[in-house]
C-alpha cells in the first residue's frame, strides 16, 4: 500500500516512534495508520492540507460575493453560470493577501454580474477550477498532531495504553482516556472550520 495524501511519510512515523522493524506486515500497518489519521485529521477540521485539483459548483448568489465551502488556493477558471469566464482582474479573492481564499467577490467597479444558466437555473451553474486545500503540504503542526495520532493508534494494536490512565469512580464506572491526545486536540481545534 502507498500512502495517499499522507500528512507524514512511513519513515517519518518509524523514525518518530522509534521503530526499527523492516517487517513487510508492520509496514503495512503504519501506512494505513498514516493515512487513516491522516483522514481522521480531515474530518475533524473539515479542511484538507494538500493541494487538490478539481472544479466545484455554486449557486448564483444575491449580492456579489460567492462564499466558498471548501479551502481554496488558487483558481484556474471561474465560469459563470452563462458559460462565459470570468477573468481575474474582475474579482477579487478574500482574504485579500493569503491563502485559503474563503470567498470569491465580484469587483465593484466590474461590469460583471453572476448569471444564471441559459434555462434560468441558478443552482450550481457557477464553476471554480482550481486548487482546493488549505495549504499545499501539511503545516508542521499538523504533522506533529498526525504523529501524535499514528503513535497512540499503532501502540493501542499492541494494548498499550497511550491516552493516561483509566479510572473507576465510586459508582463502578470506569472513566477512560481521551481517544486524542490533549496536544493533538489543541492543534486541531485551531484549525477547525467554522460553518
Amino acid at each position: 500500500m502507498t500512502i495517499a495524501n499522507g500528512y507524514i511519510t512511513q519513515a517519518e512515523f518509524k523514525l518518530y516512534a522509534n521503530i526499527g522493524t523492516t517487517d513487510a506486515n508492520d509496514d503495512l500497518v503504519i501506512d494505513e495508520l498514516v493515512e487513516g489519521t491522516s483522514r481522521l485529521i480531515d474530518d475533524l477540521t473539515g479542511r484538507t492540507f494538500y493541494a487538490r485539483s478539481l472544479t466545484n459548483y455554486y449557486d448564483v448568489p444575491v449580492g456579489r460575493q460567492i462564499d466558498l465551502t471548501d479551502d481554496l488556493l488558487t483558481i484556474t477558471k471561474l465560469t459563470n453560470g452563462d458559460g462565459d469566464e470570468i477573468l481575474l482582474a474582475e474579482y477579487n479573492l478574500i482574504p485579500k493577501n493569503h491563502a485559503p481564499y474563503h470567498a470569491i467577490r465580484l469587483k465593484e467597479a466590474s461590469t460583471e454580474v453572476w448569471e444564471l444558466d441559459d434555462e434560468g437555473n441558478s443552482e450550481m451553474v457557477i464553476s471554480v477550477q482550481g486548487t482546493w486545500g488549505y495549504s499545499a503540504t501539511a503545516p508542521d503542526d499538523i504533522k506533529t498532531a498526525c504523529y501524535q495520532l499514528a503513535q497512540q493508534a499503532y501502540k493501542e494494536r499492541f494494548g498499550e495504553n497511550t491516552g493516561g490512565v483509566s479510572t473507576i469512580t465510586a459508582w463502578g464506572v470506569v472513566v477512560t482516556p481521551q481517544d486524542i491526545p490533549g496536544s493533538a486536540w489543541q492543534v486541531l481545534k485551531r484549525y477547525r472550520k467554522m460553518l
